[in-house]
């Protein structure tokens, strides 16, 4: 997550510098959040697929800036919802951190994938606590106890922040209370350190358990 907000404080640097006139103006349009600009630079020939050093699309930038009206016309000029940048995120990924129910839903009908190897964007949300973003991806297909690289599920990363309406309802899906993480910790465990008795119950309920009573041997990848 640390990797995820310094790389959103990062300064633009264009990629093609051929076209850092074009790409310039497109970076000021999307800053002001206007649509019609955009959509009059895309006409001058911008790959609306461009991408900075870092990796980051137009897309990824109208997503960061929560502009949605943006998001739509750079979806109806084919931009790529599945490009990745140099931290291995998506579009998708940073909507679900960010929240935004509306930005994940033009996504998700773009065919934004919603399963990936890694972070998954619904363990985005649920690390936020986005209970609606959460429920969205879900529905359409979300797999509920996907692992990150350090072992950390949905589940995990709602209870580490105590975001106890995310965790009732991965529960009620159907998620692992007893998947850990790659220091051989629970959900539980999270919720033991931070004392909160409300989400401990619940993963008890649920047949939770601390991961020292499971032994610590780290998740299979």
């Amino acid at each position: 997550m640390k990797k995820l907000l310094a790389a959103a404080a990062l300064s633009l640097t264009l990629a093609l510098p051929a076209h850092a006139g074009i790409y310039d103006d497109m970076l000021v349009a999307i800053k002001r959040g206007s649509a019609p600009d955009v959509t009059e630079i895309l006409k001058r020939g911008l790959d609306p697929n461009i991408v900075d050093r870092e990796g980051y699309t137009l897309l990824m930038l109208a997503v960061r800036d929560g502009n949605e009206e943006i998001v739509d016309v750079l979806l109806a000029a084919k931009a790529n919802p599945n490009a990745r940048n140099a931290h291995g995120d998506t579009a998708l990924r940073l909507a679900a951190f960010r929240g935004s129910l509306p930005m994940v839903e033009r996504l998700v009908k773009a065919r934004a994938l919603v399963n990936m190897p890694g972070w998954a964007p619904l363990i985005y949300a649920a690390f936020n606590g986005h209970a609606e973003v959460v429920r969205y991806l879900l529905e359409h297909g979300a797999e509920v106890n996907a692992q990150a690289d350090n072992g950390y599920t949905a589940l995990i990363a709602a209870a580490r922040g105590g975001h106890e309406e995310v965790v009732e309802l991965l529960l009620k899906r159907r998620a692992d209370p007893n998947l850990k993480s790659d220091k051989g910790e629970t959900a539980m465990d999270f919720a033991l350190r931070g004392n909160d008795t409300r989400i401990f119950e619940r993963l008890r309920a649920f047949g939770g358990v601390s991961g020292q009573a499971l032994g610590t041997t780290p998740p299979a990848r």
